[in-house]
């Protein structure tokens, strides 16, 4: 209406013509040409480029129509199944070609803008249809009075519109993001600008496919990057298994001799080649042990399989190991069991979580380091919570508590019992387990002798936080709420200085798990 008023007030030149289609004054409609093929000369000759045109429009179109498809459909609906939904529109395609009709799909801003305005069914779809039917038929010589910058600029807005929110949020990233991740997202951008540039310039079929070309190219590129996540040694992070002082320490001293490498994303030739050279370029370093955690590998092929046991092969000619920490039921698993890796490796150097991997790497170096392995029961002297206090006090406590031994495989309390007994261990090793909400198990600590175990009940008198289960024939001091009462009323002094171990204790664990967050987050 604008645009009249201004012609009428004599700014015509200035503004542009209107489309004015001829054939909508030649006929009423323009579907009559329909069919006649003589002005085309030898249609044999151009069979192969209609061919080859409709072959790269088909799946151009397939692959716009899906993912349409998705950015259409609320977050809350149904998922469309892709191939009912490009069987239809194939069909509607074909009908379409019969009667004159170009190459369609979904369409984003009429599809967004009918569910805006609550279209809930086809029917929406089919009031579209008929508009449309409407306008190119019976409405056609109207249609010719439409103004070209009306037209040009409605256009424009619509391509505005259509920029994706995912390239604007990419453009965004770029500006807030590492060096590193910087150079990977810019890269994507792109590869958006290019295909979009050549669309616009050139075809859109052939911008779809240099897309699809330079897309691989960036794949093989970054899958050919090494995918270790993290890497760190085994002298600052340790396992959760609870160890004597003197074990302790000798980890701190020689626990640099363990190093676990966490990967993540695809295991193939080009980056497990890269593996193989990091795990020898630590083996020259006079690493003991290696520990290889696959959790977050989601694919691996022959050769990446095949390097693994080389990796194992070399480590072993040098009395070194390679251990993984491997997920029971993935993929991988799978994989690795069928090429026969696991077996190469040995199933004893194959975990389902990174901590029992670094229990094990810590065992033995612990075993083959450590002056005194001999595994029979140690006197209460050797606990650390009673180390400060003389044979008299120690004699106290040992009246007051009762000897007690689990065979292996026997749960000595459960996840919500009431806690009313210390547990000091001697012999043999139990470990403390929580329940997850997928009917699983994670193991929280593995307690050694020296160690104690149910402390807390003790302190606050609460329900068991976890449950305990004796790994090996474990024999403890048990301290229970009633004798420890006893024990503050015979010797105050004694139940004094038990509680400040038991202060001691706490504080201990605590600065290791401060460590070990501290060292897994730089």
């Amino acid at each position: 209406m604008l645009y009249f008023v201004l012609v009428l007030a004599g700014f015509g030149a200035q503004l542009g013509p209107v489309i004015g289609l001829p054939v909508a004054v030649e006929s009423p409609t323009p579907y009559r040409a329909i069919g006649d093929l003589t002005h085309l000369g030898d249609f044999a000759e151009l069979l192969p480029f209609i061919v080859s045109g409709a072959f790269a429009l088909a799946l151009v179109a397939a692959m716009d129509a899906l993912l349409c498809a998705k950015i259409v459909m609320p977050a809350d609906a149904k998922k469309v199944d892709g191939d009912p939904l490009l069987m239809r529109l194939g069909v509607g395609n074909l009908l379409s070609a019969c009667f004159g009709g170009i190459t369609s799909g979904i369409n984003i801003g009429p599809s967004l803008a009918n569910r805006a305005f609550g279209a809930k069914t086809s029917l929406s779809v089919l009031i579209n249809a008929a508009i449309l039917l409407l306008m190119s038929s019976v409405l056609f010589p109207v249609v010719s009075y439409i103004p070209r910058v009306v037209l040009s600029a409605t256009i424009m807005v619509i391509a505005v519109q259509h920029v994706d929110p995912w390239s604007i949020d990419l453009v965004r990233r770029i500006r807030t993001s590492a060096s590193r991740q910087r150079g990977l997202m810019l890269l994507d951008l792109l590869v958006v600008a290019v295909v979009a540039a050549l669309s616009v310039t050139i075809n859109i079929a052939l911008a779809v496919f240099l897309g699809i070309v330079i897309a691989i190219a960036l794949f093989v590129v970054r899958m050919s990057r090494s995918n270790i996540r993290r890497r760190y040694n085994c002298d600052k992070i340790h396992s959760r298994k609870a160890r004597t002082p003197e074990e302790a320490a000798l980890l701190e001293k020689r626990g640099g001799d363990i190093l676990v490498l966490e990967l993540q994303g695809v295991l193939f030739f080009g980056s497990a080649e890269m593996l193989s050279d990091d795990t020898e370029r630590a083996s020259a370093a006079g690493m003991r042990t290696i520990i290889l955690d696959l959790r977050r590998v989601t694919e691996i092929d022959a050769t990446g399989a095949r390097i693994l046991a080389e990796i194992q092969t070399s480590l072993a000619r040098k009395n070194q190991h390679l251990a993984l920490a491997l997920a029971k039921n993935s993929q991988t698993a799978a994989r690795l069991s069928e090429a026969g890796i696991i077996e190469a490796i040995g199933t004893g150097c194959v975990f389902e979580d990174i901590d029992r991997a670094i229990e094990w790497a810590e065992d033995e170096l612990i075993r083959t380091d450590a002056k005194d392995t001999k595994s029979d029961e140690i006197p209460l002297a050797s606990v650390d919570l009673l180390s400060t206090l003389t044979s008299t006090e120690r004699e106290a406590i040992e009246r007051h508590t009762r000897r007690e031994t689990f065979p292996r495989g026997k749960i000595i309390f459960r996840e919500g019992d009431p806690g009313q007994e210390l547990f000091i261990v001697t012999k043999g090793r139990a470990s403390a387990y929580l329940k997850q909400i997928n009917g699983g198990e994670i193991r929280l600590a593995t307690f050694a002798p020296g160690t104690i175990f149910g402390e807390l009940a003790t302190l606050d008198a609460g329900p068991r936080s976890a449950s305990v289960v004796a790994d090996d024939d474990v024999v403890c001091y048990v301290l229970s709420d009633q004798q420890f009462a006893v024990l503050a009323k015979d010797a105050p002094s004694v139940a004094i200085k038990l509680l400040s171990g038991l202060g001691r204790e706490l504080s201990r664990r605590l600065r290791r798990a401060n460590q070990t967050i501290h060292q897994l987050e730089t």
